[in-house]
Parts: C-alpha cells; structure tokens; sequence
C-alpha cells in the first residue's frame, strides 16, 4: 500500500497539483470507484489498482462505522 502522506507532500514539494479527499465526502466513494473502472480499463497495473481496491474498502467501512458523518463537501 503506498503512503498518501508521502505522496502528497511529494506532490507539494514538486509543485504537482493534487487533491485531497476526506472520508466524509459523500460523493468520494462512488468517484473512486469510477476510477477503478477507468485505470482497469486502462491498463493501470495490477499493483494499483490494489491499492484503490483498498482505498474503496477503506472508505466503504468508514461509510459503514460512521454513517452520521457522511455528508455533502463544504
């Protein structure tokens, strides 16, 4: 699994644009998964694409944990 920590502030140092997604956001998790489809159909390796599996699962047991904080973005 990468660091998104590390990747991010990767990106920052290298004046990368990037985005930051909190749990929370409602409308993430059907974005990642749109994602997977996209980077599978791509021909994304298998490597990543395990790790957005991982992302999904991740959020989808938040989603499941803490469904009072799920919400639209401010």
């Amino acid at each position: 699994m990468k660091d998104q920590k590390a990747l991010l502030f990767r990106c920052i140092k290298n004046d990368v644009p990037a985005m930051v997604f909190s749990g929370n956001d409602i409308l993430f998790l059907p974005l990642l998964k749109q994602y997977y489809r996209d980077a599978e159909e791509a021909g994304c390796t298998r490597e990543f694409l395990n790790d957005i599996k991982l992302r999904i699962e991740e959020f989808e047991k938040h989603i499941e944990m803490s469904p009072d904080t799920i919400k639209l973005p401010d």
